[in-house]
């Protein structure tokens, strides 16, 4: 590839990764601890528009991005050294948690999404409490990996 679009890759994978990372920090710090103050009848309403909303978005931005970042690894790093090896690790990251999310958060995310709000289930907020636990760890190893990513595309 040339340089150009070795550049050009780098710039998207960075972008989609970054947008990604941004978007599971705010839910984690902003939209998820506000929610919790609101009535719990407005409270699962919301939580449920944002699960079934995110639920459709996300896998394919959890996709494209660990797509963009395994070919940031093989094309924009050709021989193994520092960069590629940066890369490699925000790769297998992403993928890590694109499993981890499917296996975890998401089967929370699909039980909420389901609930009816009259009567709510007697262990709805445990439920909460260990999805915003599961997301917060998600949080730390997207933040972690998309540093990796950036670091492969600067060095």
């Amino acid at each position: 590839m040339n340089p150009t679009a070795i550049h050009t890759l780098e710039i998207i994978a960075i972008v989609v990764a970054g947008t990604m990372t941004g978007n599971e920090i705010a839910v984690a710090v902003f939209v998820h601890p506000r929610l919790s103050r609101l009535d719990d009848a407005v409270h699962v309403r919301a939580v449920q528009t944002l699960a079934i909303g995110l639920g459709a978005a996300m896998p394919f931005w959890y996709a494209l991005t660990f797509l963009l970042s395994l070919a940031t690894t093989f094309f924009a790093h050709p021989t193994w050294n520092t960069p590629r090896w940066l890369a490699f690790g925000a790769t297998a990251l992403f993928a890590a948690m694109s499993i981890y999310s499917v296996l975890l958060p998401v089967r929370i995310n699909n039980q909420v999404a389901r609930w009816q709000p009259d009567p709510l289930p007697p262990n709805w907020r445990e439920l909460r409490s260990r999805w915003d636990t599961l997301h917060a760890i998600r949080v730390v190893f997207l933040v972690v990996a998309l540093v990796l990513l950036v670091m492969s595309c600067v060095i």
